[in-house]
């Protein structure tokens, strides 16, 4: 995102471990060897500690309660999960089928996600199970309740673990529901539905979604309106060389893609945008993507102070000078 930080966070030091599972696990002599063998599997990630306790009460290896376990399994004899992934996918598996439906299907929604949503995927939600495993937690009650995932790895985990061909039906009916659902909200929620038919496979669907979604953010929202069109000449570029529709579907979101004004480096990258268009326009015989990009470039120009270059690649001047209206 414009604008933020990126903040790396070392391991923990093993007093901090030793903290931390202390507070998990409890005092019990009982849990004094699992604590050392799962600190060291951890190395200092404190989500992975969390994890694997989790891990061993779900599995039945640790009995009580938070702060106070007592573990009746011989120590040598336990196998520790390898990595955290590995953790939550073992929790995961030992789900009842309702439950793993629902964080299955949860996991395409995102991050965020309601019953109602559920239920019009045809899900016949089980929140009660997953909140008592720690898979997620409740974050609205009122006026709806609403759900989030406990940590983005246990989303990750569940959304990966699934065939592609069972996503890419989860985010075809996702795309389908949310039109239903909103009718009177599709262009607000046209790049959600963009995104839903890309990660179905959709590919042409999805670019007419980007392209509303683009249209629709114009007036409101400038910089998602560029990413989505961003979005839409990815997906074009990405069809086979012989689609006959490419070039036309190339160059629609192109003259809309310039970055912000202002700045050099912008100008110099909506130049080498402009380059690109203008080959395009040249093989399609479209002026008029051409002369739209031509102002546009102009227009980036005397924003950033080069107003006697601007006037150079104004569309009114190369009509004068140019039958083809193609500068030099």
């Amino acid at each position: 995102m414009h604008g933020a930080q990126t903040i790396a966070l070392a391991p923990l030091g093993d007093s901090d471990t030793a903290a931390l599972l202390g507070e998990l696990l409890g005092s019990d002599p009982s849990v004094g060897e699992l604590a050392a063998i799962i600190a060291d599997r951890a190395a200092g990630n404190p989500f992975f500690a969390e994890e694997m306790v989790r891990e061993l009460v779900q599995r039945g290896v640790l009995t009580g309660e938070r702060g106070g376990y007592l573990c009746r399994a011989d120590v040598a004899e336990l196998s520790v999960p390898a990595t955290v992934q590995a953790a939550i996918a073992a929790r995961i598996d030992r789900l009842t089928t309702p439950a793993k439906r629902t964080l299955n299907a949860a996991s395409v929604i995102g991050a965020r996600f309601g019953a109602e949503l559920l239920a019009a995927l045809g899900i016949d939600a089980v929140f009660d199970e997953l909140l008592g495993a720690e898979l997620i937690d409740q974050v609205r009650f009122t006026p709806s309740a609403e759900y989030a995932f406990r940590h983005p790895l246990i989303r990750a985990v569940a959304y990966e673990s699934q065939l592609k061909s069972d996503r890419a039906q989860w985010h075809r009916r996702l795309a389908a529901a949310i039109q239903e659902r909103e009718p009177g909200s599709v262009e607000e929620n046209a790049a959600l539905i963009a995104e839903h038919l890309q990660a179905a496979g959709e590919l042409r669907a999805a670019y007419g979604w980007h392209m509303r979604a683009g249209a629709w953010s114009t007036n409101r929202d400038i910089a998602a309106a560029r990413l989505s069109w961003e979005r839409a000449r990815r997906i074009a570029d990405a069809l086979p060389a012989d689609d006959p529709d490419q070039l036309s579907m190339r160059i629609a979101p192109a003259p809309c893609c310039a970055p912000p004004t202002g700045q050099a480096r912008a100008v110099q990258e909506s130049r080498g945008r402009f380059a690109e268009l203008r080959e395009l326009c040249s093989a399609a015989g479209d002026k008029v993507s051409l002369a739209i990009a031509m102002t546009g470039l102009a227009t980036e120009l005397v924003y950033a102070g080069r107003s006697r270059e601007g006037r150079g690649w104004h569309p009114n001047r190369w009509r004068c000078s140019s039958r083809s209206a193609i500068p030099p």
